[in-house]
């Protein structure tokens, strides 16, 4: 190659880097993000009070994701400005950063790292999707696929050990059945979300047994997590989806209906006495659980001066997110939060119904995540637990802000904006 040719190539990749066609900045912070916590289960590195074979995480460890994305937000927040957008995409960029900006003042009235958790990896990924100019079908299939084989390979060595040299994951605690399997993040209840991403793409990006074998496959891994919420979940969007084809199908799923229950009836008469104790033992063991998740609403009702308007001065730990956040933000705030999510789930199903062809499975797996994000914060503070908090804004922002192309740059869906 020639000096001027040289010249020439380098300038003309500057170039795309500067006008936003190069979307390294993106994929930067996607790869970072779902890989960062990849330390956990080789480095046995958690948190003592969950995991009591692990050591607690060093605060390095614990702040590196936010020093390693930081130069990413800053260089993506100077790409993207004078971007222009449609009202309704001011309008969710705006309360975004509202609400981020609350949250972050809070913590100079008490430096809660939560406060931190929610109000960075809601305007990290804001400013990634303003900053980029498209993403295309093919890269995030390709992406989808990397995360199935990961998620799959690295439950499965952790099974394999436990079996062979018992070796605990994160959340499991000897002598007991409560051995949680939370794959490469070494969460279960992290892990159970990325599970309905990649459960809502592979059934519609795959057929016949591949299909089969996928799906069930990462049900499999679901049960692994011993993660209620999203077993409850599962069972609640599979009834959803059965009444679906009932009206579209209703002798087929009649049949289907009546074999599964004559199935689930033999399974259950032919269980032995020993499978019902193990069963009672399991619920015995979760019990601790079980209580930390209920909400305490007559002690938190008795002191609603306290929070209505600005929320509590200090950070109230509830598991329930939709719950909690309540009492940590005051009214005002949440009716903010719960118009957001409002919108973007919204925006999540109209992909879905609008999508071509090409484009459905993408937006499946957006929408089937989001829906549980959505569902599994009543248990589960999913707002503040990362990676979730991150994919689910990245990826509905993508839709909402309608920054999801086709490989030749068209429109994945049949209308030009989601409304």
């Amino acid at each position: 190659m020639s000096p001027p040719q040289f010249v020439y190539n380098v300038a003309v990749r500057v170039k795309e880097l500067q006008s936003g066609r190069g979307m390294w900045l993106f994929w930067a912070g996607l790869l970072l993000c779902t890989l960062y916590q990849s330390y956990r289960y080789p480095l046995q590195i958690n948190s003592t009070g969950t995991s009591p074979t692990y050591s607690d995480t060093p605060p390095l460890l614990n702040a590196g994701k936010y020093i390693l994305a930081l130069p990413l937000l800053l260089i993506g927040a100077v790409r993207g400005f004078g971007k222009s957008g449609s009202p309704r995409h001011w309008t969710i960029a705006l309360t975004t950063v509202f609400l981020s900006s609350y949250a972050l003042l809070k913590l100079f009235g008490d430096a809660q790292p939560n406060y931190i958790d929610l109000a960075f990896w809601m305007l990290f990924p804001l400013v990634l999707v303003w900053a980029v100019d498209a993403v295309t079908i093919p890269a995030i299939d390709r992406f989808l696929r990397y995360l199935l084989v990961y998620a799959f390979g690295s439950t499965l060595v952790q099974v394999v050990l436990f079996l062979a040299i018992g070796r605990l994951p994160a959340l499991a605690f000897e002598g007991t059945h409560l051995i949680r399997f939370g794959g490469f993040l070494d969460d279960p209840n992290g892990f159970a979300a990325v599970l309905f991403l990649l459960m809502g793409w592979s059934y519609k990006r795959f057929r016949g047994k591949a299909r089969f074998c996928t799906v069930a496959g990462i049900v499999v891994c679901l049960l692994l997590t011993q993660s209620w919420t999203g077993v409850a979940f599962l069972l609640l969007a599979t009834s959803v989806s059965g009444l679906v084809a009932l009206s579209k199908k209703p002798v087929l799923a009649m049949a289907t209906l009546c074999t599964a229950t004559l199935i689930s009836a033999f399974v259950v008469s032919t269980i032995s006495r020993s499978h019902y104790e193990i069963a009672q033992e399991v619920l015995t063991e979760k019990e601790d659980s079980i209580e930390g998740h209920l909400f305490p609403l007559e002690k938190v009702a008795d002191s609603w001066r306290e929070w209505a308007l600005e929320g509590n001065t200090t950070y109230a730990t509830h598991e329930s997110w939709w719950a909690g956040a309540l009492v940590n933000f005051g009214a005002p705030w949440y009716c903010a939060w719960f118009g957001l999510i409002v919108a973007l789930i919204i925006s999540l199903q109209r992909g879905v119904t609008e999508a071509v062809s090409e484009a459905k499975p993408v937006y499946s797996g957006f929408f089937l995540f989001g829906a549980y994000f959505a569902f599994g914060s009543i248990t589960l503070p999913y707002p503040i637990i990362f990676p979730a908090n991150f994919f689910f804004f990245l990826f509905s922002f993508l839709v909402a802000f309608g920054k999801v192309r086709l490989e030749n740059g068209l429109p994945s869906l049949r209308s030009r904006t989601v409304a």
